[in-house]
Order: C-alpha cells, then structure tokens, then sequence
C-alpha cells in the first residue's frame, strides 16, 4: 500500500487490516452476540481505534521529522 506521498507503507497496511479487524469485531460484538459474553462497547472500540491511530500518526510524526532534517518539505 502507498502513502500520500506515493512511497511503499507497511505501516498503513498494518493499520488498514488493523482498523478492519477492530471495526468487524464491534459490528459482529452487536449483530451476533455471543452467550455469555457483552458486546464490545464504545469505549473499549474508541481505545483500540485511538491505538492503532498512534501508530499510524507516530510514523508520521517521524516521517515528517526526518524530511524536515534532510532539508525536504517540513510542511
């Protein structure tokens, strides 16, 4: 999968498949519930969402810090 700036990501495939994961697991937590188990709620959703955001927006941070470095676009 490529970034925005058109270079090879493994980080945003793994928060592709990763956010897919997470959002299958909330809907089939509500649409098929298990016996003896809650649906998955709001917050712990929110939390593994806000999880796997950190990374993507980590990588990021540190993408956007090394162009800066190199003397690229800090924009």
């Amino acid at each position: 999968m490529r970034d925005s700036r058109g270079e090879k990501s493994i980080t945003l495939s793994f928060v592709t498949a990763s956010w897919a994961i997470v959002t299958v697991a909330f809907a089939r937590s509500w649409l098929f519930p298990v016996d003896g188990m809650m649906p998955m709620g709001a917050g712990e959703y929110g939390a593994a969402v806000a999880a796997i955001m950190a990374i993507w927006l980590g990588r990021e941070w540190t993408e956007k810090g090394k162009r800066a470095w190199r003397g690229g676009d800090a924009g």
